[in-house]
């Protein structure tokens, strides 16, 4: 039996990150690296594009008797605030002996509980990472739609989009989109006459994600990865007799951009800030306690974060006018 008293435990922790099949398909924490940060919110210095005159040729010729050009270089602030979020499931000590001999409930529950906190982490990154009013966004050549199948011009849309990044002094490394989307550009008609040109016998065969980071690679001038968003959620009301099943990424936008790891001098469109003093473990921790007037043990798991955005000059969207 457990104390009153949280305790964390580390091992369930550890199941909770392996977890197999649907939990494969969770790409916040790709897209939003995960970094620990020493205070639960606070401020750090950026240098921004025009007030840092970071792409600036300030004339570097230097006149008899004279001295260098000086540049004046400004920064300013940006701030972070984590937030205290988590689930919690009780195990009824009568439903724990039911199923010991199938199962130990505490590891189930410690999976189910850690895919909702995940799917959560899922809907935030995908709220951040498609707001118009923070990433430079333009519309598509053509509505990415069925009905448009031969107008669909993708390659027009992603090398403008790495243009526009690179213009800002970004090396784009990323493009994500739906499945759904995916499925659908895979079959569109300038797609196949820009990878295939001509080539009538290769074009017969289904164009593959491999396809497109050769093709556009060389664009970019760094390899790139297509990251195909295929997580699931219910979106049903609570009680309701069959669940709904949405996208958790929708087809309305594509992300082009950068995608780096490590502190915020290494760049990238992003961070996932875990507060270092209350998830010591990671992203995640996960904790036991003991509820005794219910007869019941409780798993909670929790996390303190952050999804940031630290540099919108390492992302564009691409607005598809989709609705797949």
């Amino acid at each position: 039996m457990y104390s009153t008293e949280a305790v964390s435990r580390p091992e369930l922790n550890e199941f909770l990150e392996q977890g197999q099949g649907v939990d494969k398909l969770f790409i916040a924490q790709t897209i939003f690296p995960v970094l620990g940060v020493k205070a639960r919110a606070g401020r750090y210095p950026r240098i921004n594009l025009a007030d840092g005159n970071l792409l600036r040729s300030g004339g570097t010729k230097r006149g008899p008797k004279g001295t260098y050009p000086e540049v004046e270089r400004k920064h300013g602030w940006d701030t972070y605030n984590t937030t205290d979020r988590g689930l919690a499931e009780r195990i009824d000590d009568d439903k724990a002996s039911e199923m010991k001999s199938f199962f130990d409930l505490e590891v189930i529950t410690t999976k189910l509980l850690g895919r909702s906190a995940k799917i959560d982490l899922e809907v935030q990154a995908r709220e951040t990472l498609f707001d118009e009013a923070v990433l430079a966004n333009e519309d598509a050549v053509s509505n990415y739609t069925q009905a448009n199948i031969a107008t669909i011009d993708f390659p027009a849309d992603l090398l403008y989009a790495i243009e526009k990044c690179i213009e800002r002094g970004t090396d784009v490394n990323t493009v994500l989109m739906s499945r759904r989307l995916f499925r659908l550009i895979r079959q569109s008609t300038k797609l196949k006459q820009y990878i295939y040109a001509g080539d009538t016998a290769s074009a017969k065969r289904m164009i593959r994600l491999k396809d497109l980071e050769e093709a556009f690679s060389d664009e970019s001038g760094v390899a790139l990865k297509f990251q195909i968003a295929s997580a699931t959620y219910d979106t049903s009301d609570l009680g309701a007799t069959a669940p709904n099943l949405q996208p958790i990424w929708p087809s309305s936008h594509i992300f082009v951009g950068s995608v780096k790891d490590g502190d915020f001098s290494n760049g990238g469109v992003g961070r996932t800030l875990s507060w270092d003093a209350a998830t010591p473990n990671g992203l995640w921790t996960t904790e036991t306690y003991r509820d005794e007037p219910r007869r019941s043990d409780m798993v909670r798991i929790r996390s303190y974060s952050d999804n940031k955005i630290i540099d919108e000059n390492c992302g564009q969207l691409i607005v598809t006018g989709s609705n797949l």
